[in-house]
């Protein structure tokens, strides 16, 4: 039985390696709004590393209210994607009075999983009412 997620390509194939060698860019300027209120970054394999450092630029305009970031692992037998819920990363949440001018933001975690996303998922947001968002990830053996 074929999944979706055989198709996902590790980053490096090879010798063992310490830190990956550029950020990835998971997304730029991503607008969530009432159009595009849910957005999810390709999935990259990391099974080669230990520890992801995930970089946040977000934005807002004319007061959305929430915005949640999710990091994700795959679970490849079932195909089903799982909310990382350790730490910090059980809720990564953002409102407008923290974003309105900016911020840059970066998290550490552990590669528990070996196949990788960040969802986003905006509430309270309009086609005026907006959040715009950028994020890469750096990987670590």
């Amino acid at each position: 039985m074929s999944n979706i997620l055989d198709d996902v390509k590790p980053i490096k194939i090879g010798e063992r390696i310490i830190r990956s060698k550029e950020q990835v860019r998971l997304f730029k300027d991503v607008v969530v709004n009432s159009t595009t209120d849910m957005y999810e970054s390709e999935p990259l394999n990391v099974e080669a590393f230990r520890e992801f450092l995930l970089y946040l630029n977000i934005d807002s305009t004319l007061a959305p209210t929430t915005l949640r970031v999710l990091v994700q692992w795959a679970n490849k037998v079932t195909g089903k994607w799982h909310t990382f819920k350790q730490g910090l990363f059980a809720s990564l949440f953002w409102e407008d009075a923290d974003t309105a001018s900016g911020v840059n933001e970066c998290f550490k975690g552990q590669c528990d999983g070996r196949i990788f996303r960040v969802k986003l998922l905006g509430v309270g947001v309009t086609a005026t009412a907006y959040f715009t968002v950028s994020a890469s990830v750096e990987f670590r053996d």
